[in-house]
């Protein structure tokens, strides 16, 4: 097995020449996250460009792909509604924690069933995805339903847009 080498610098007295050594640990390949860049939001970038930007631009065409069969990545189903929703890998892996682990192992034309704290308030939360329409979306809201809403945001580790 291939061996990683770390050198190490004792401490010792200033006078004295520093001896290096040498420790050996095996090397363990670390699976990077093929939406690792996405980490760190304010600053993440997808081929240099901001995701800011990107997500503005996939706003802008979001009511264009809502719901839109013949342009999805996979069929998404979730426990409690009785119908699939077709969504976009962009859209979700964008703005959701949740569904980058989820897309980690998704290929193209997967049937994907999720459970949810709150099915019940999903679909508006899912079209605010995609249009970036806070007003639509906060006309959706009610005190009886706020609670619902708040979870299905903070399971699906929702950016700071829906948490505002």
């Amino acid at each position: 097995s291939p061996i990683k080498q770390r050198v190490l610098r004792q401490s010792q007295p200033r006078n004295h020449i520093p001896t290096p050594t040498i420790q050996q640990q095996p090397a363990t390949p670390v699976k990077q996250s093929k939406y690792a860049s996405l980490n760190n939001h304010q600053m993440a970038q997808i081929d240099g460009i901001p995701v800011t930007y990107i997500l503005e631009k996939l706003h802008q065409l979001g009511t264009r792909y809502f719901g839109d069969k013949s342009t999805a990545f996979a069929e998404l189903h979730v426990e409690g509604i009785n119908k699939p929703f077709w969504v976009h890998e962009e859209y979700l892996v964008l703005q959701s924690l949740f569904f980058r682990e989820v897309f980690e192992n998704v290929s193209s034309g997967d049937v994907i069933t999720i459970k949810l704290p709150s099915p019940e308030t999903f679909e508006p939360l899912l079209e605010f995805l995609y249009s970036g329409d806070a007003d639509k979306w906060y006309d959706t809201l009610t005190v009886e339903n706020y609670h619902d809403v708040w979870k299905n945001i903070e399971y699906l580790g929702l950016g700071p847009a829906a948490q505002a």
